[in-house]
């Protein structure tokens, strides 16, 4: 028999999950447990803000540095980079689990491009001999255009060997991939047994429970490729022995499809944190970057949180509807809402972070009223104020501002100039 489980229940828990609800604080071995919890932190080269492995993780711990990952790169290893869903920093207790993925592809071949052969053996040689390399270190000539892969030779056979699993990213340099044999950088104690299906399954719905916290089988191994057959039997057993529990979300935050209907799941130790986690006391703001693990599936985000969200930097410009690089804004106070998007850009000339545009509308508290615009927009500008700091900025300047409720604007613009003076 299924629980019945309000829809702003499970998002409290997705959020808890995925530690955004309480943040923790410290160095590197901090930002390791981050990565832990979450399983996989997306990579990108995008830097009009703040990287979105960066930003990532500074949403869930506010002490985090840029030197945290190249610590945690080095002896012991304790994480490293590969692919998840995307290119991403893992935990080094997932590379065992990389393995059907990385002999898929030495079979196979790379999905998105072909590696010459003699390119891959120059690559594999060289490394070998000489130690780590970058990309740049091989200079060769291209003749024609191979589209959006139009990479020479030698950077293809590297991505190809990093993806078959003969060689690691040790650490970057300038955001450029230092890459060595993957036997000289792994630890000597790692257990290499490479997983069946059952294995599979069972880290896929461990890492559900833990990162995701109420979930749909669709849900459990997003984007994957390796290792899923296995998935609903493991998911039966669970059931079975009660470490899973069946929920049925109720009150969904607009009218659902059908397929918002389906079962999802969650662990009993998750039920029982929704019924004792204390109310949270105070309203919160955070700015997530859009590669952010708790929005990271655009259908989940769609079925809990009733908000369609789309990237449209990838976008033609005028086919952008937002903009650029929309961030969306989570609002915490009772609920977990998705209460607005921020078009930012850190212009590091004048250490400004602009909001080239800026559209927030806070929810209705329970009784039907919204907080004060004074109060609700010095939640926001804290926020703001919060990002600049991260993104290494002192000002902030608000372009573009929209919301439904009239007297906001003032109200935050004031903030953001207390802010601004106060430094």
């Amino acid at each position: 028999m299924s629980e019945i489980l309000h829809a702003s229940a499970a998002r409290r828990a997705a959020v808890h999950a995925s530690g955004l609800s309480s943040p923790s604080r410290g160095g590197p071995d901090s930002t390791l447990a981050v990565l832990r919890r979450l399983g996989s932190v997306q990579i990108d080269t995008i830097n009009v803000v703040e990287r979105a492995h960066h930003h990532i993780f500074f949403t869930r711990n506010p002490d985090y540095l840029q030197g945290h990952l190249p610590t945690l790169e080095t002896g012991p290893r304790r994480a490293f980079e590969y692919w998840s869903h995307a290119a991403a920093y893992l935990p080094i207790e997932e590379y065992r689990y990389c393995l059907p993925r990385m002999s898929r592809v030495r079979a196979m071949g790379h999905d998105w491009f072909k590696a010459d052969p003699k390119a891959v053996a120059l690559a594999r040689e060289r490394i070998k001999t000489e130690g780590p390399l970058r990309a740049q270190d091989f200079v060769q000539p291209r003749a024609g255009s191979r589209g959006w892969w139009d990479w020479k030779p030698a950077k293809i056979a590297l991505e190809y060997l990093f993806h078959a699993g003969e060689i690691m990213v040790v650490t970057r340099r300038a955001f450029q991939k230092v890459y060595d044999l993957a036997e000289r950088s792994l630890p000597r104690d790692m257990d290499l047994g490479m997983p069946d299906d059952e294995d599979m399954a069972a880290r896929y719905i461990d890492q559900a429970t833990s990162s995701l916290g109420v979930f749909a089988e669709e849900d459990i191994a997003y984007l994957r490729k390796d290792g899923l057959a296995a998935i609903p039997a493991e998911l039966a057993a669970r059931l079975e022995s009660g470490s899973l529990v069946e929920i049925e979300l109720a009150e969904l935050p607009s009218e659902p499809r059908a397929s918002a209907r389906r079962t999802h799941y969650a662990s009993p130790e998750t039920l029982i944190q929704l019924s004792s986690k204390p109310q949270q006391t105070e309203d919160r703001i955070a700015v997530l970057s859009p590669f952010d693990p708790l929005i990271i599936d655009r259908k989940r985000t769609a079925r809990l949180f009733g908000r369609d969200y789309q990237l449209e930097c990838y976008l033609p410009e005028a086919r952008r509807v937002f903009g650029y690089f929309a961030l969306p804004l989570l609002f915490l106070d009772q609920d977990a809402t998705l209460a607005g998007l921020l078009d930012a850009k850190a212009e590091r000339g004048s250490s400004t972070l602009v909001a080239r545009r800026l559209s927030f509308d806070p929810p209705l508290a329970k009784e039907g009223r919204r907080p004060s615009p004074s109060d609700m927009a010095r939640v926001l500008a804290s926020a703001l104020r919060e990002f600049a700091v991260f993104n290494g900025l002192e000002k902030i300047e608000v372009q573009r501002f929209e919301s439904s409720d009239g007297r906001l604007e003032r109200s935050l613009r004031a903030a953001v100039a207390r802010l601004t003076r106060q430094g």
